[in-house]
């Protein structure tokens, strides 16, 4: 969402480091992500579980000691349902032309009242059929945001940029471009998905080669009782942009933490008659040495929002 452009001052790194910082409603995760040219290097990952016992800035200020982040600057996100992205074609405009117009086109599309809300929206892409473009609007509710800044804020962190879980999915999910997942090269068209399933909620994205085409996030976490629900609401999802669109899924992709459990993810692939593929979005990044990669590679699939985060 929108950015919060001071200079880095971070005590942990220099300015070509970036911090994601996760805050799950199940646990914590942080990735320091350092930028050599078109090079990434993972400098530290680092997570820690919650229980619902647990007072969140008690816990996350435990954390941000812990890992020596303190006084930092960290990319933090939003999600649930006080977050609204809705996926619009439009006749074909500049960036600021659209900025202009923005509030009137989210009266159309946006559940929430405009006073309540964080509004924000980019070019999705450009050079449609018929001079039109897809763009997307998105909505953070202020009581959101103002939470999630006011806890960052005691454990004595400050906010650099402020995204949403799905837009950091889809960071990880295009920009990198992790060949050994067999994900689709930018001039493929095909669409995949990709589903970080967390304890109460599960993003969801959508792309077509580099594009980002819907996201949303849906009130079903990947607890057993749940599933059912999600297994409704992912289907529901998948005919909307099929019939949209026109085209089919190619793939279907997990990460977050139930996607751990084998029992949940062959419970969610025989309910929606489709195999998927564990997103291991670590994979084709090189660690610092200092790090224990195989220690951490069985827990990629928790640090999917964090690294991109990280990559902003």
């Amino acid at each position: 969402m929108r950015a919060i452009i001071e200079r880095l001052k971070s005590k942990l790194t220099p300015q070509s480091i970036s911090l994601g910082l996760d805050i799950g409603t199940s646990s914590l995760k942080v990735i320091a992500l350092e930028k050599k040219g078109k090079e990434y290097t993972i400098k530290k990952a680092a997570y820690t579980d919650l229980s619902p016992q647990d007072d969140g800035a008690i816990a996350l200020k435990k954390f941000v000691d812990a890992q020596g982040i303190s006084g930092s600057q960290v990319n933090i996100s939003v999600s649930g349902q006080s977050v609204i992205t809705r996926y619009v074609i439009l006749p074909q405009m500049t960036l600021s032309e659209l900025k202009s117009t923005m509030q009137f086109e989210a009266k159309q599309y946006i559940p929430f009242p405009l006073d309540e809300i964080i509004l924000d929206c980019a070019i999705v892409k450009e050079k449609l059929e018929n001079n039109k473009m897809l763009l997307v609007l998105a909505a953070v509710k202020k009581a959101a945001l103002e939470e999630r800044m006011n806890l960052i804020d005691k454990v004595g962190l400050s906010a650099k940029i402020v995204d949403v879980d799905c837009f950091c999915l889809a960071n990880v999910f295009t920009q990198l471009k992790l060949p050994s997942q067999g994900v689709i090269p930018a001039q493929d068209a095909n669409a995949c998905v990709l589903l970080n399933i967390g304890a109460r909620y599960t993003n969801m994205i959508i792309t077509e080669g580099p594009y980002l085409r819907f996201s949303r996030d849906i009130a079903f976490g990947g607890q057993a009782p749940a599933l059912q629900g999600l297994t409704s609401e992912i289907n529901s999802s998948l005919d909307y942009y099929e019939n949209q669109s026109g085209k089919p899924i190619d793939k279907i992709y997990v990460s977050g933490g139930p996607s751990l459990n084998a029992g949940i993810t062959d419970s969610l692939s025989r309910s929606l008659n489709v195999a998927l593929t564990h997103f291991e979005a670590f994979s084709d990044i090189p660690f610092d040495v200092s790090l224990a990669r195989e220690e951490l590679k069985p827990k990629a699939a928790l640090f999917a929002v964090a690294l991109g985060l990280a990559l902003r």
